[in-house]
């Protein structure tokens, strides 16, 4: 809204941060008023981590709208309601409350029910023959019916249609029942219907939770069916094994974290599903007389859906094993390549570190000198003659030579002494 100023926002904020489990989030306000002729109001309220939004509306403040049909009072109602939604929906879910005062004893109360339901059009398509199943109950002198469409599309949001139509008698007066339903309203259907739809939120979220974990569980088979391929390859190559490690090590972390979710899931539908009906039961005990069967019911279908997400958790966290074990398997397999190769290296270097040593010292014990008397009695030089270039050459040649050999031949003895060992 416009007119908010940051006073009003800080203390919206004060609000908010209040430790209480039940936050009028207008303070002493309380409501916010449509404008115009309207007669409804904005309560908007936070309960727990769930902001809950009451849009209450009874039509127009005008003579005209008097004349016009109830039914036809209804549909605008309900048009009025969806304006001052401003197209924004709700997140976890919504639930739509028609109450009112029948005319006269004896009135058909199904009937009117009915009327209410197919012409207000909450719900396209409206049939009462086929939507009702038959959930009524009594409640501080009124006569409540439950209508409910189950979400059917897989899109993350709660898209579960539910309408409750209150009818009190003819006998009670207007102001009584305007007390008994603001009361009611704000103690006890504001916080049940936000359990329910809080646990059908979260089921409908858990679906999605199972559909990617059980498209990991395809990607875990593929990963998994690869490895004795890979095995039984001639030449072991490190490097598609080490990419399916990585892809593995990622794809467990991912699979842990949405299984936890799942169980979070679990959780939060069974906290919530006691809340609900220790509500129910809150509400019985305000009348001594009144039938909330209809409403305990929810709690069996909210069952359903509890045990479905435990049967799934127990399901998908099986598959989590398989993928253990070939991480393991696999970092096995590179540990062992590795240090095979560690030690192939070892080798090499100890066997060329042998015969480099021994050419060193066979250099250093074999002189020039002695190369060279060994070269003048190959190739004699007369007295008094220059050694030519090539007696100088040869004695290198030798002295390097000879060097070398004694060089090799070490490093060949050094190298069947290690593999005698290493059998």
């Amino acid at each position: 809204s416009d007119s908010l100023t940051d006073e009003k926002l800080a203390e919206l904020k004060k609000q908010e941060e209040s430790f209480s489990s039940y936050i009028e989030l207008l303070g002493k306000e309380q409501v916010k008023k449509f404008d115009g002729l309207l007669d409804g109001f904005y309560y908007p309220v936070q309960l727990g981590d769930t902001y809950t939004l009451m849009i209450e509306c009874a039509g127009k403040m005008d003579a005209q709208w008097k004349q016009l049909p109830q039914h036809q009072q209804l549909f605008d109602i309900k048009n009025i309601i969806l304006e001052h939604l401003h197209q924004i929906p709700a997140q976890l879910g919504q639930t739509w409350l028609i109450w009112g005062k029948v005319s006269y004893p004896g009135q058909d109360l199904e009937k009117t029910a009915q009327i209410c339901y197919e012409k207000s059009e909450i719900i396209p398509d409206a049939n009462w023959q086929r939507d009702f199943k038959g959930s009524l109950g009594t409640l501080l002198n009124a006569t409540l019916f439950e209508i409910e469409k189950p979400d059917i599309t897989p899109d993350n949001i709660n898209n579960n249609q539910h309408i409750i139509i209150c009818l009190f008698d003819s006998e009670q007066t207007e102001d009584k029942i305007g007390e008994t339903i603001t009361k009611l309203c704000r103690e006890d259907f504001i916080r049940l219907f936000r359990y329910r739809n809080k646990i059908l939120w979260v089921y409908e979220q858990s679906r999605q939770v199972k559909n990617s974990l059980k498209k990991a569980s395809g990607e875990i088979n593929k990963i998994i069916s690869s490895l004795p391929k890979r095995m039984n390859q001639p030449d072991l190559d490190l490097k598609p094994l080490q990419k399916d490690l990585a892809n593995a090590l990622s794809i467990s972390y991912a699979y842990e974290l949405a299984l936890g979710v799942l169980q979070e899931q679990k959780t939060t539908i069974e906290i919530n599903l006691n809340s609900y009906l220790d509500r129910v039961q809150n509400m019985s005990e305000k009348d001594s007389n009144c039938n909330l069967d209809f409403l305990k019911k929810f709690s069996d279908s909210a069952d359903d859906k509890l045990n479905q997400i435990k049967t799934d958790y127990q399901s998908l966290n099986s598959g989590l094993k398989p993928l253990d074990n070939f991480i393991k398997t696999v970092e096995g397999i590179i540990e062992i390549e590795r240090t095979k190769n560690e030690r192939t290296l070892n080798k090499t270097v100890a066997i060329a570190s042998v015969g480099i040593s021994t050419a060193s010292l066979a250099a250093s014990t074999f002189s020039f000198d002695q190369a060279k008397g060994i070269v003048q009695s190959i190739l004699p030089v007369p007295t008094n003659q220059p050694t030519p270039p090539i007696n100088l050459w040869a004695s290198f040649g030798l002295a390097f030579i000879l060097s070398l050999i004694i060089g090799l031949v070490s490093a060949a003895i050094t190298d069947l002494i290690l593999n005698k060992k290493t059998r």
